[in-house]
């Protein structure tokens, strides 16, 4: 049980650092409300339980120190959340919804859910975060038991996460802040994500 805490103490630290997976469901729940915002935050706690897994089975370990396959990951995961940028940032107008209303949902549950697993995906850090962890957490000898355990506290502390972003962010006088700002907002979200991915881009074609 120990090994189980520890694992799942050390992923839910993640939550304080910001990164890409934040800002999707951030600006989900902003733009489009909590329904929205939580069909995008269940994609990326889905994300995290399949880098969990691998990690898991020790594909992470071996994925990470392939280097080929470890940059044509990054390469494609830049790609995207760079793709995802320029879709903020090329928006002509701002999103007009009723800072009253729960449904506002022009975007499909479905497409959101995969925005946010792909942008999960798309993050090749998490591949080294998982093998890390569990190289220090678990061993040969933890028990089967243990680890499906640290695996659903993973995912369970990931979706509860989510949802707490996107009923936090999607409280009516936080979205109606956000309507008198939302270009400038979309702007800077845009631009984070675009480091991102120019990141992760330039990182996998150095060492391809």
């Amino acid at each position: 049980m120990h090994s189980v805490i520890l694992t799942i103490g050390l992923f839910a630290l993640t939550f304080l650092s910001p990164g890409p997976n934040l800002l999707v469901v951030v600006q989900s729940s902003l733009s489009h409300g909590r329904r929205a915002g939580i069909a995008t935050g269940l994609g990326v706690a889905l994300g995290d339980g399949i880098y969990a897994a691998l990690g898991l089975l020790g594909m992470a370990a071996v994925i990470s120190q392939s280097g080929e396959l470890f940059a044509a990951v990054k390469v494609i995961g830049g790609m995207y959340l760079l793709w995802l940028a320029w879709n903020l940032l090329s928006k002509q107008s701002a999103t007009q919804f009723d800072t009253g209303s729960t449904n506002i949902a022009a975007q499909s549950p479905f497409k959101l859910f995969l925005q946010g697993l792909m942008t999960d995906l798309a993050n090749p850090q998490t591949i080294l975060f998982f093998a890390s962890i569990f190289a220090v957490t678990l061993t040969a000898e933890t028990p089967a038991w243990a680890k499906t355990l640290s695996w659903f506290g993973i995912v369970s502390a990931s979706v509860i996460w989510r949802i707490f972003l996107s009923v936090s962010f999607s409280h009516s006088r936080v979205r109606a802040a956000y309507l008198r700002g939302q270009r400038a907002i979309e702007f800077m979200t845009g631009i984070a994500l675009a480091g991102f991915g120019a990141k992760l881009l330039f990182d996998g074609m150095r060492k391809t």
